[in-house]
């Protein structure tokens, strides 16, 4: 019988022990995703700032050139 808790509590224990990893590999990958998006959000902000200058930047250019 104490075989049989020992066993239990083995095969408890390495459940548990994987299960921990899983979900610590599972935060990490959506935590990585989410610094992804956030960095795809900036470099979208930024590209639109940026986007009045450029635009009279080429009005500018065709004024000259008309």
């Amino acid at each position: 019988m104490a075989f049989l808790k020992k066993s239990l509590f083995l095969v408890l224990f390495l459940g548990l022990v994987s299960l921990s990893i899983c979900e610590e590999e599972k935060r990490e990958t959506e935590e990585e995703e989410n610094d992804q998006e956030e960095d795809d959000k900036s470099e979208e902000k930024r590209f639109l700032s940026l986007l009045p200058s450029l635009v009279s930047g080429a009005v500018s250019l065709v004024k000259k050139l008309g």
